[in-house]
C-alpha cells in the first residue's frame, strides 16, 4: 500500500489565511487491505533548538529544544459519514479496501491565529539526532498572533513550516501506517494599515568637513594667473570655511515595507552653512537588516540577515550648486533606488512564541567635497571620471603637492530606520467591516473627560495639561554617532488613536470567503532536510508518532 497528496494548486503559490487547501489523498492498494481510517491534517510547526553557554567546570551543556504546533486542523477522508452509520449497529472499526487506485478528495480551512495554545500543543516532542535522542519540554508560554509566514534559513536552529500530512491508519499494531506529506509556503494578511498622515520619520547625520590649509588655493591660482597672464587671479580662490551638511533618510509614517514593493524612500542633502565649494555624491548603499529572535526554553539568540537593494559607488555626481545658501535642502535622485523592489525571500514581520522577526533599513551614503573651485567645475562639467582617477593617484603619492589642494574629502554616514515589513496581501473590505462591528459591540466607548495618575502627574510638574505639552525634537548627533538617533513624526502634532488597530479573530472569518487579491510571489530559501532540528519524520514528522 502507498499513498500521496495531490494538491489542486501547485507548489509555488502562497496560501493565506481563509484560504482553502483543497486536494485528494491517492491510496494505491495491489491487494484487499483492512483500514481504520483515513486522516488528513493540515498543520504548521515552530521549531528551535539552541545550546546554552558552557556551565562553570567548562560542561558541554544539552540542546534546549521548542516546538509549537501553530496549526492543527484534522478532516477524516475515509470512512465517509454515511459508511459509519450504516455500520454503526454492527460496531465494526475496519474497513475493507479492495485492489486498486482510491481518491479522496479533502477541504480545510486555513484560520487567522495560531492555535499552539490547545491540548495538542502542550506534547513535547522527541528528536534523533548525532548525539542520541533529544527530549524538548513542553512550552509554558504562548502567544496567540497572527499564523507567521514560512521561515527557513536557519538549519539546525528554527524553522517554521506549514504542510498537509495524510495517514492512513491500519488495524494492527504490527504494521506501519502509510503515510503522504506535502509542503506548502504560507503568507499571512497584512494588518490593516493607519490611514496616511503625510507626515514622515527619519534618521539624521551631520558632518562638518575640514578645511584645507589656508593660502594654498590662492597661491596655486596666483601662480596660474603668471603664466597664463590672466588678469583676475583670485576669482577661482575658494573661501576657507569648509562645508558642513546634515543628511536625511526619510520614510512615510508608520515606516511600512511590502513584500515584492519598492522602497518610499527620501534621502535629502541640507547645507548648514555658506560656503563656495560643491559636495558631490559620491556612493550610496541601501539594505534591509532582518533582525530574528530565537528562543529555546531558557536560551535566546539573535541573528541578522542582509538583503542588499542597491549598491553604487564611483559615482561622482554634484549635489546642488557650489554657492547654495545656507539651508538649502537638496533631494538625492529617486530614481537611484525605485524600482529595486525587496527580494522575495523577504518575510513579513512577525511574532511567534519562540521566533520572532524585525526589520531596519540601512542607507550608508558617501559625500566628498574638493578643496578648490576649480576641481569642482570639472565635476560639474562631467569629468568626475577623471577627478575619481586622480583621487586613487592622490592616494598612491604620485602626484606633486602643488596639485594636493584637489584631494577630496570622503565621508560615509550610517543612517537606520525602524521599519516593520507587510506582505502584500491586503485584508478585504468585508473583513475590516466585520472587525470593526466586533469591536463595536464588544468595548464601549471611554469617555473624554477620563484620566490617568500620570497625567495628573505631568499636570502638576509641568503647569499644563497632558495634551498640551510640546513633543521633544529629536537630537542631531555628529556623524560618528551609529545607529543615528530615530526621529519621530516631522509634524509636531502627533495623531492620537482611540485604540490599537483591530485584531484578526477566528470567529469573524469564519463565514467569510477567500481573500482574491494579487498576492506576491513569495519564495522562502528551500528547507533541507534537517534532522537535527526534525529527528525522525518517517515517525510521525518530529519523532511523535501518531495513533
Amino acid at each position: 500500500m502507498s499513498a500521496s497528496i495531490l494538491l489542486d494548486q501547485p507548489g509555488t503559490v502562497s496560501y493565506t489565511n481563509l484560504d482553502r487547501i483543497w486536494g485528494k489523498v491517492v491510496v494505491r492498494c495491489g491487494k484487499s487491505i483492512d483500514v481504520q481510517s483515513i486522516v488528513v491534517k493540515v498543520e504548521g510547526e515552530s521549531r528551535t533548538r539552541l545550546l546554552a553557554p558552557p556551565g562553570p567546570a567548562n560542561e558541554r551543556p544539552k540542546p534546549q529544544l521548542e516546538y509549537h504546533k501553530i496549526l492543527y486542523k484534522t478532516q477524516t477522508v475515509f470512512p465517509r459519514p454515511e459508511i459509519l452509520e450504516a455500520n454503526w449497529s454492527t460496531s465494526k472499526n475496519t474497513f475493507t479496501l479492495p485492489p486498486g487506485t482510491h481518491e479522496y478528495q479533502f477541504s480545510v480551512k486555513i484560520p487567522f491565529n495560531n492555535s499552539c495554545a490547545s491540548d495538542v500543543s502542550q506534547m513535547g516532542s522527541m528528536s534523533i539526532s548525532g548525539s542520541g535522542i533529544e527530549v524538548s519540554k513542553p512550552p509554558q508560554s504562548h502567544v496567540k498572533k497572527t499564523l507567521p509566514p514560512t521561515l527557513s534559513g536557519f538549519p539546525g536552529e528554527a524553522e517554521i513550516r506549514y504542510f498537509v500530512k495524510a495517514t492512513v491508519r491500519r488495524s494492527s499494531f504490527w504494521k506501519e501506517n502509510p503515510r503522504a506529506y506535502a509542503p506548502f509556503n504560507f503568507l499571512p494578511i497584512e494588518p490593516p494599515r493607519p490611514t496616511p498622515s503625510g507626515n514622515e520619520v527619519y534618521a539624521r547625520q551631520r558632518h562638518a568637513f575640514a578645511s584645507f590649509p589656508e593660502g594654498a588655493p590662492a597661491v596655486k591660482a596666483k601662480m596660474s594667473s603668471i603664466f597664463s597672464k590672466s588678469k583676475q587671479p583670485s576669482a577661482l580662490a575658494t573661501s576657507n570655511e569648509a562645508p558642513s551638511i546634515s543628511v536625511d533618510a526619510r520614510l512615510p509614517e508608520s515606516s511600512i515595507l511590502t513584500c515584492n514593493d519598492d522602497i518610499p524612500l527620501r534621502i535629502l542633502v541640507k547645507r548648514l552653512n555658506k560656503s563656495d565649494v560643491g559636495i558631490f555624491l559620491q556612493s550610496l548603499e541601501i539594505s534591509l537588516i532582518g533582525i530574528t529572535k530565537v528562543r529555546a526554553q531558557d536560551v535566546h539568540r539573535t541573528e541578522n540577515n542582509s538583503w542588499v537593494i542597491m549598491s553604487k559607488s564611483n559615482m561622482g555626481v554634484p549635489i546642488g550648486a557650489a554657492f547654495d545658501p545656507a539651508g538649502t535642502e537638496v533631494p538625492i535622485a529617486e530614481n537611484l533606488w525605485r524600482g529595486q523592489t525587496l527580494p522575495n525571500t523577504v518575510a513579513p514581520s512577525f511574532e511567534t512564541c519562540n521566533i520572532s522577526r524585525k526589520y531596519q533599513i540601512d542607507v550608508r551614503i558617501g559625500i566628498g567635497y574638493y578643496g578648490s573651485t576649480k576641481s569642482w567645475n570639472k565635476v560639474r562639467e562631467g569629468d568626475g571620471s577623471r577627478i575619481v582617477g586622480r583621487i586613487a593617484l592622490l592616494s598612491s603619492g604620485t602626484l606633486e603637492r602643488a596639485d594636493q589642494q584637489t584631494q577630496p574629502q570622503t565621508i560615509i554616514l550610517p543612517l537606520r530606520l525602524d521599519v516593520s515589513v507587510f506582505s502584500g496581501i491586503a485584508p478585504p473590505p468585508q473583513l475590516l467591516d466585520a472587525m470593526a462591528q466586533a469591536r463595536t459591540k464588544s468595548k464601549p466607548k471611554p469617555t473624554l473627560d477620563t484620566k490617568t495618575p500620570l497625567d495628573e502627574k505631568l499636570k502638576a510638574e509641568q503647569g499644563r495639561e497632558p495634551d498640551m505639552a510640546v513633543p521633544q525634537t529629536p537630537m542631531e548627533g555628529p556623524s560618528h554617532d551609529f545607529p543615528a538617533r530615530q526621529g519621530a513624526a516631522m509634524s509636531s502634532q502627533l495623531p492620537i488613536y482611540e485604540d490599537a488597530p483591530p485584531s484578526y479573530e477566528d470567529a469573524v472569518g469564519t463565514d467569510l470567503p477567500p481573500v482574491d487579491v494579487p498576492r506576491p510571489n513569495y519564495a522562502p530559501p528551500p528547507p533541507l532536510e534537517d534532522d537535527v532540528l526534525r529527528g525522525d519524520e518517517k515517525k510521525g514528522f518530529g519523532g511523535r508518532r501518531d495513533s
